[in-house]
């Protein structure tokens, strides 16, 4: 039902829902961004992550939750607190895991989370109930809780632990993957400055120009920025696009046999460096998907960045693919078309672009990282 619900709900209200996240990014650009008159040194990645979580709970949680210093910390240390609990338990057999589980401070730590997010979650849940019972005439609210509320069966509604557990889920999945991907994009503009006024002229006339800041279908019109944000994930995407378990006997093409308990990894890293699907591979090309997809309109849709397919399962692939991809490559687009209405931004003198950290099967930009901001002058 999540899945569903983001896929469908989210997609479908991202029309009215992209003038209120682009309001909380003026917000907090406002409130925590230095002012940049002239060239200023700038941690990207801690900025990009509240901003984020800023921009997301708007989304999934609403106007009265998302600005709220604990709920940002619960939802972005919750994704921190499961994927160290997960890393730790790999220690241990898994027959000692049931007793081991005391041992991981993490787990109690997930636990305070769930706690925490309930406890702010259920007056605002409680509130949208009664506003249903009382059909009020009220314009509702474009946030997960209001999906939820009106699509869990009714014995479900007040089971305010799995709905705060369902946030927190969310939250986990999203905030730092979307992270990651908009701050190595930044980087990318800084290391490549002659693609800026490209990508700035295209945002300009879409958005400011043709006033597309109020319709969710001016996304899809940044062409050149959904390539360059594609080519940035093919490069600094992850070593692998997700792990699957055989749970049925499975014969290779090659007649390789995979028995039931086979864990099975997806080579994304190696995929994106293969010459037989990428011209050039090591070279960064801001245009290379806006190039493929004029090839035809099959192309066109199969190379955008939300796509999902054989050489591309960042995503991951079929009916798992991650739901939630349409909503996080508007996000992201949104961000990076207001940095670059906004702002230049160029590497420190004698510094090359920022590499990226490597953990377990992930790859992370780096969170210390600095570069240069300056606001433009716009007449």
């Amino acid at each position: 039902m999540l899945s569903t619900l983001i896929r469908v709900r989210l997609s479908q209200n991202l029309a009215r829902l992209v003038p209120q996240l682009k309001g909380e990014l003026e917000s907090i650009v406002a409130t925590e961004f230095p002012e940049c008159n002239d060239w200023t040194s700038v941690k990207f990645q801690p900025f990009a992550l509240r901003a984020i979580s800023r921009i997301s709970g708007r989304a999934f949680v609403g106007p009265s939750i998302n600005r709220s210093e604990q709920w940002m910390d619960t939802s972005i240390n919750f994704a921190i607190h499961v994927f160290t609990a997960v890393v730790k338990l790999q220690f241990f057999p898994e027959w000692s895991r049931p007793a081991a589980q005391y041992l991981v401070s993490e787990l109690r730590q997930i636990r305070k989370d769930i706690d925490v997010a309930k406890k702010m979650l259920k007056p605002v849940i409680e509130e949208r109930l009664r506003d249903m019972e009382m059909h009020s005439a009220e314009e509702k609210p474009d946030d997960l809780i209001q999906w939820l509320v009106e699509a869990l069966p009714a014995e479900e509604k007040t089971d305010y632990e799995a709905q705060a557990h369902i946030q927190l889920v969310l939250a986990a999945a999203s905030i730092h993957t979307t992270t990651n991907l908009v701050t190595d994009c930044m980087y990318d503009l800084a290391a490549h400055p002659e693609i800026q006024e490209m990508l700035r002229e295209e945002a300009h006339q879409v958005l400011e120009v043709e006033e597309g800041w109020l319709r969710k279908e001016s996304m899809a019109k940044l062409k050149k920025l959904d390539s360059f944000m594609k080519e940035t994930q093919r490069l600094a995407g992850n070593i692998t696009g997700f792990i699957r378990k055989v749970l049925k006997p499975i014969t290779l093409s090659d007649g390789t046999r995979l028995p039931p308990g086979t864990k099975l990894l997806t080579p994304q890293a190696g995929i994106s460096h293969d010459e037989r699907f990428f011209a050039d591979p090591e070279t960064f090309d801001a245009l290379r998907f806006y190039k493929m997809r004029q090839a035809s309109e099959e192309e066109g849709h199969r190379w955008q960045f939300s796509s999902i397919g054989d050489t591309n399962v960042n995503f991951g692939a079929g009916r798992h693919a991650c739901p939630g991809r349409f909503f996080a490559g508007n996000e992201i687009k949104m961000v990076l078309a207001y940095f670059l209405l906004k702002y230049e931004v160029r590497l420190k003198d004698g510094e090359g672009r920022p590499k990226g950290m490597m953990m377990v099967m992930s790859k992370m930009p780096d969170a210390n990282a600095e570069l240069l901001f300056r606001r433009r002058t716009v007449d």
